[in-house]
């Protein structure tokens, strides 16, 4: 029992149940069915159009970020699908670490850089996010519980920017600091750390770059406006009648519960932002607004699933391999601060 509680697996599965059970608590289950049958499944083939090219849109940024280093259109969507891959089936963000394996795996990067890249793309990703969720705050009042969630975020990102510049512009003072630190444990592990610590600081050299940096949030923002497409021809295909600034409020909401780390693919925590913007903030049915989480969700799980088992297919790769990779690169991204 003590072993199971320590898992990263259980507490992932605990709290998408979790989650799940505060979505549909207040849902006649029975009218689900009903609901699904009405739908206008037209927009699926508009959606799969759409979350590619948002896909695509992801990997050319990624591009971007590493553009010192050999990284193809190919390999960038490849390692990104791989990526969202483990993040729909291993908690706390596995396949953000999963990613930068598969950039060492190739040759085309070392473990630590890619990864640095990959927090870069975070920080891109929480520009947007902050500019979403400000924009919401202004044409809707929040619930205490949506507001609260948007203050930490917009905190959360602010501190993450306060550290990436930090790192960047003060990275001196920064390695003086850490080889202090360093410098208590043997010499062995300490050079590792050591190491670990100079690449992912080359994946973070974006930010000292203002025009390759630039086209890099440009981008971020075309991503996200596909994703809001996405989100769109999604309640459109529930007769929903959300416009623009319901499609912003949603994916807000959204993009804030996808910071709780410890739910795969946010199941249950999706379905949960779903109702309570759709039925807590904007008054249509439990039923319609969990519906909607369940299906459009499930749109975009088995998307994922299906192009990166693809992928996996493709580059002859093995799930336990990359699982293995993926737990390397995560151990050695947390030694530092251990």
């Amino acid at each position: 029992m003590p072993a199971m509680l320590k898992s990263k697996k259980f507490w992932g599965i605990a709290a998408s149940f979790f989650f799940l059970w505060l979505a549909l608590q207040k849902v006649d289950l029975k009218q689900i069915p009903a609901i699904a049958a009405g739908l206008r499944y037209q927009f699926v083939i508009l959606m799969c159009i759409s979350v590619t090219i948002e896909h695509l849109v992801r990997s050319w940024r990624w591009q971007f970020i590493l553009a010192h280093r050999p990284l193809n259109l190919k390999f960038a969507y490849f390692g990104l699908l791989l990526g969202y891959l483990f993040n729909n089936l291993l908690p706390a963000r596995a396949g953000e670490f999963l990613r930068a394996y598969y950039l060492k795996r190739k040759g085309i990067a070392p473990a630590g850089e890619a990864f640095g890249s990959v927090v870069v793309e975070r920080f891109l990703d929480g520009i947007v996010i902050v500019s979403l969720i400000i924009a919401s705050m202004f044409q809707f009042t929040a619930t205490p519980l949506i507001r609260k969630a948007s203050f930490s975020a917009v905190v959360f990102y602010c501190l993450v920017l306060l550290a990436l510049v930090f790192m960047q512009f003060k990275k001196q003072l920064f390695v003086k600091i850490t080889d202090t630190i360093l410098s208590l444990l043997p010499e062995k592990p300490g050079d590792l750390i050591r190491k670990a610590r100079d690449s992912f600081m080359n994946g973070l050299s974006l930010i000292g770059k203002p025009l390759i940096f630039i086209k890099a949030l440009a981008l971020s923002f075309v991503s996200w406006g596909f994703s809001m497409l996405t989100l769109w021809l999604g309640l459109e295909m529930f007769n929903l009648g959300a416009g623009l600034a319901e499609t912003t409020l949603l994916i807000s909401v959204l993009s804030i519960g996808a910071m709780i780390p410890a739910s795969p693919g946010m199941i249950g925590v999706y379905e949960f932002c779903c109702v309570l913007v759709l039925n807590g903030m904007l008054k249509h049915s439990p039923e319609h607004a969990a519906t909607f989480g369940l299906v459009s969700h499930s749109f975009g799980y088995f998307y994922v699933l299906a192009v990166g088992f693809t992928v996996l297919t493709i580059e002859n790769l093995k799930f336990a391999e990359l699982e293995k990779g993926e737990k390397e690169v995560f151990d050695a991204q947390e030694s530092p601060i251990s």
